[in-house]
């Protein structure tokens, strides 16, 4: 890991305005600087890149961040890959930090396992080549297959000779590791001890990950035995994980895919190839496997569009449209394409150009929910009332998943219409089972924090948390209820970022302002947030937040001399924007890059500003946040006072009636001071 102080010079040194340049073109416009926004479809400069707050934000799609966060969603690399980049074009010498015996250990385990296949993918290419071994076998079923030479190396493809431990013997006699070769599945240990290989007789498909590293292999079988598995797999390990490492041609495609905003889902590895030939590049393979969320957020980091493919198997279809829901849900547009009758992905791609395969899917391309009524349509007659039942029951389980309830009140009235319902009966069906879902997710969520608290915090994701709070909006309007647990959520996330915005600001109080029964003396906005909190006992339950505000209060915050107020706050915000907790730097990237006006004269115009409003905003939500902890508490109570009564337990009864009762009151004394504000 890198250490705080080469973190500190490349964070001195990396400017994002020259960052951002290498990537868009920049213009200056006043003191900061616009460009078309790589991470949208962008015809207006909605890009504005700030040097003096080192950030960047669109106002358009709301994209926003930091250099680090730039490189990170730019160019798919992780945190310390993008520190690195910094410290390469900045001419920095990267100081590892010492790491724990863990973390040495399990980073070299990692390395090992990606070293030997490595190892395994160029002997596997090197069979393949070599006359005398793969040359005729291998090589000639790729080339039956319509694969061009370079095609073949692009994609690192190998042939697995004969033999009971051809490879093991080799990977031994070179110095690779037993225990190694098992684990990454290359090789397959019995019980009487004898090694032999996972992968023979079969031409092979090594799997990338986002980088480029093989984390694992795919073999077919080239010989008509049917005893024999047509596909053999790598098993999973701590490299390769099935359904959230990679998707089959992903690291081929991600730039294509997210050039275009949209990628192409087939089935197959030879789909892939064969279309990638063709210069349709931003297609990717399910593998034979059904699609999970990891899969689905892989995607997500590129293009928020899928076009799935069929063949005109109805079988085949119908099993994959299962898996499609899940794809809607993550607020995902899903087209579909269906090849004509004897056609697949592979020999429709060898058997036509680049420009009638892209005229073919942009004239076939059709919306997922319409496809979906048509194709269960075909299968139910008129007068089979229980079969209809069933097939719209499904089709309105697809509509009710859809986030944007634009689009989703547009399918309801597609499917009233199309099979002569009412609207409302159908509206009504799909707000039950909307309900229902965020009823189990509450539960889900509820788990999850338990979870979360135990395992720290870097699963924050600033786009999870967006559509949070969009659904907790959606839910709102519609009338369903919003949970006190989710209000205290957003009550954290709020005075966490009161911390990094304006910590160590001082809060004026207006002359004539009272907080509670004495006015107040002036103090920064750290000091009231702690002394209020802590004059109760309290402290925050989600575990991110806990952590931004237990390690806010640890850091040094006194003033060097001649330091003001924004200078302290500006080392503060350095330090949590390139924090080593990835959760963290994004959360705080995402806080410290909300939307601000464009010019002067709009921001002069606006309401007063936030550093003018502390002196309300910050007491005001300090009450919220005491007011949600108090109703949660009474919930709790009228819970236990339930149970008492109906036990008999009338002591226990009394004595709970008793704290509801000062609860009220302390509720009702928070309300009173609510209001002031």
């Amino acid at each position: 890991m890198i250490d705080r102080y080469t973190k500190e010079r490349i964070m001195e040194a990396a400017r994002i305005e020259e960052v951002i340049g290498e990537f868009v073109s920049l213009k200056r416009s006043g003191s900061n600087y616009i460009g078309l926004c790589p991470f949208h479809p962008d015809n207006h400069p909605s890009l504005s890149v700030s040097a003096s707050r080192q950030f960047f934000k669109c106002f358009s799609c709301g994209h926003s961040g930091n250099v680090i966060s730039f490189l990170m969603d730019h160019e798919h690399i992780s945190y310390p890959e993008a520190l690195k980049y910094l410290a390469h074009k900045y001419g920095i010498e990267v100081v590892e930090k010492e790491e724990t015996p863990e973390e040495a250990a399990a980073r070299m385990r990692s390395e090992s396992l990606l070293i030997v296949n490595e190892a395994a993918q160029k002997y596997y290419q090197d069979v393949l080549w070599d006359p005398e071994l793969g040359h005729h076998i291998g090589l000639g079923y790729f080339r039956n297959r319509g694969f061009t030479d370079e095609t073949i190396r692009r994609f690192g493809l190998g042939y697995a000779p004969g033999g009971y431990d051809t490879f093991t013997r080799y990977a031994i006699e070179n110095g690779y590791k037993e225990e190694y070769l098992t684990e990454t599945g290359l090789s397959i240990k019995h019980d009487d001890g004898r090694l032999s290989d996972r992968f023979y007789d079969r031409v092979m498909f090594p799997i990338y990950s986002l980088s480029g590293k093989v984390i694992a292999f795919g073999g077919r079988i080239l010989s008509s035995d049917k005893k024999l598995a047509k596909y053999v797999n790598s098993p999973e390990s701590i490299i390769y994980n099935k359904s959230r490492s990679t998707l089959y041609g992903l690291f081929q495609a991600k730039n294509a895919i997210a050039k275009q905003d949209k990628c192409i889902m087939v089935e197959g590895y030879a789909d892939v190839i064969s279309m990638h030939q063709r210069g349709i590049e931003n297609v990717v393979a399910s593998s034979g496997t059904s699609l999970t969320e990891g899969h689905i957020n892989l995607v997500k980091r590129f293009t928020k569009r899928i076009t799935f493919i069929y063949d005109s198997d109805p079988a085949g279809i119908k099993a994959s449209m299962r898996g499609i829901d899940m794809v809607l849900a993550a607020g995902m547009e899903v087209k579909v394409v269906l090849l004509p009758q004897g056609e697949d992905p592979d020999s429709f791609a060898q058997a036509n150009e680049k420009s009638d395969i892209e005229e073919y899917l942009a004239a076939h391309e059709r919306d997922f929910v319409s496809f979906k009524m048509e194709i269960l349509s075909k299968d139910v007659a008129d007068n089979d009332i229980y079969g209809r039942t069933q097939m719209i029951n499904d089709i309105v389980q697809t509509v009710s998943v859809i986030p944007d309830d634009i689009i989703r009140n547009v399918y309801i009235e597609n499917v009233a219409q199309t099979f002569g319902l009412q609207q409302d009966s159908v509206f009504a069906r799909v707000a039950r089972l909307r309900q229902q879902r965020l009823d189990q997710a509450r539960r889900r969520d509820y788990y999850n924090r338990q979870e979360q608290a135990a395992q720290g915090t870097e699963g924050y994701d600033a786009a999870a948390d967006a559509e949070a709070t969009a659904a907790r909006n959606d839910r709102r309007e519609s009338g369903a209820r919003i949970t006190p647990g989710e209000f205290l959520s957003v009550c954290e996330k709020e005075l966490a970022s009161f911390l990094l915005k304006w910590g160590e600001y001082t809060i004026h109080w207006e002359s004539n302002m009272n907080y509670g029964a004495e006015q107040i003396p002036e103090v920064t906005v750290s000091e009231f947030i702690r002394s209020s909190l802590e004059d109760d006992g309290l402290s925050f339950e989600n575990p991110l937040y806990r952590k931004v505000y237990d390690e806010y209060y640890s850091l040094d915050r006194t003033p060097a001399e001649g330091e003001k107020d924004e200078d302290v706050q500006g080392r503060l915000i350095k330090y949590f924007t390139f924090h080593d907790d990835s959760g963290i730097m994004r959360f705080a990237t995402d806080i410290l890059s909300d939307d601000h006006p464009i010019t002067v004269r709009v921001y002069n115009e606006s309401l007063t500003p936030e550093e003018l409003r502390l002196n309300k905003d910050v007491p005001r939500a300090v009450l919220e946040y005491k007011k949600r902890i108090v109703t949660l508490r009474q919930t709790s109570l009228k819970n236990e006072i339930s149970v008492a009564e109906k036990s008999g337990e009338e002591d226990r009864k009394r004595s709970l009636m008793h704290q509801l009762m000062l609860l009220t009151r302390v509720r009702a004394g928070i309300d009173k001071e609510l209001k002031k504000f």
